[in-house]
């Protein structure tokens, strides 16, 4: 299943996606051991096209460079998937664009796979991100001849380099003769990109709440426990053994101020390791 988010950033309507990778394994000859070492997706695309590892140097760079000024010190090992997206859309909503692609409309599609590989491959997640702080920088030469509706662009991730696919075409050649179906055609992309951007924002906020909501209940059970555990060891304390409860009781307020007394005495013994958290 894919996950599609629309997000527009004051230019273009941007449905965004997150890439596919899934890391691979190298062995070293030279390693009598065999001992297996984890490599990134980034990293194995350069090895295989050494041609075009400057190129991807590049965008790794770029993308590090936003994720170092607007995520630095966040650990995403404890995130949830549905806030790791949340995380990582955040980091691409601040890529600007060029202002020749403001009526640019983008669709980024990401498997669950790229979702995973990008969690994992921290290298992975930044070539993505210098992917689009390059393609967003790219001035359109054509902007103010007079064409100046912009693009369709689909950009599809999976769990690597390989896996990526990018296609795109002018928003007049979806026009008719009228000028009315022109209208129609742009609020019916408009309209679907805000619904999947609405469908998004539910999804997460439903997996962020059904995260709190099993905390919270774990939190309740452990309690629960705790209380029950400090029940029974008052019981024990004020019951005392069988032959204390033979022996008659004085119902006298001097006795109950000395079993009260004895009771928070022997409780201070516990007190260290009875905390309720």
């Amino acid at each position: 299943m894919s996950i599609v988010n629309t997000s527009a950033i004051n230019y273009p309507i941007t449905t965004s996606g997150i890439p596919d990778g899934s890391s691979t394994q190298k062995t070293s000859s030279a390693d009598s051991f065999k001992n297996h070492v984890q490599e990134s997706v980034v990293d194995a695309f350069k090895r295989k096209n050494p041609d075009r590892a400057s190129h991807v140097d590049q965008q790794l760079k770029a993308g590090r460079a936003v994720r170092e000024k607007y995520g630095k010190g966040i650990s995403t090992e404890d995130m949830s998937m549905a806030e790791y997206q949340a995380y990582f859309y955040a980091l691409l909503d601040t890529i600007p664009y060029d202002y020749t692609q403001m009526n640019n409309t983008t669709t980024i599609s990401i498997s669950d796979e790229g979702w995973e590989q990008m969690r994992k491959d921290p290298d992975y997640e930044a070539w993505i991100l210098g992917y689009f702080v390059e393609d967003r920088s790219v001035r359109n030469p054509f902007f103010g001849w007079g064409d100046n509706d912009g693009c369709i662009i689909y950009e599809q991730f999976g769990a690597s380099i390989e896996e990526h696919r990018g296609v795109g075409f002018s928003k007049a050649a979806l026009k008719g003769s009228k000028p009315d179906d022109d209208d129609d055609e742009e609020d019916w992309w408009i309209k679907r990109h805000k619904r999947m951007k609405k469908l998004l924002k539910e999804q997460v906020e439903r997996s962020v709440q059904r995260d709190m909501a099993q905390k919270a209940a774990a939190r309740e059970e452990y309690a629960k426990h705790q209380y029950a555990s400090s029940q029974r060891q008052h019981s024990f304390l004020t019951k005392g053994s069988p032959d204390d409860q033979a022996a008659p009781t004085s119902d006298s307020p001097a006795a109950s101020m000395t079993a009260a007394a004895a009771y928070n005495s022997i409780l201070d013994l516990f007190a260290g390791s009875n905390t309720v958290v």
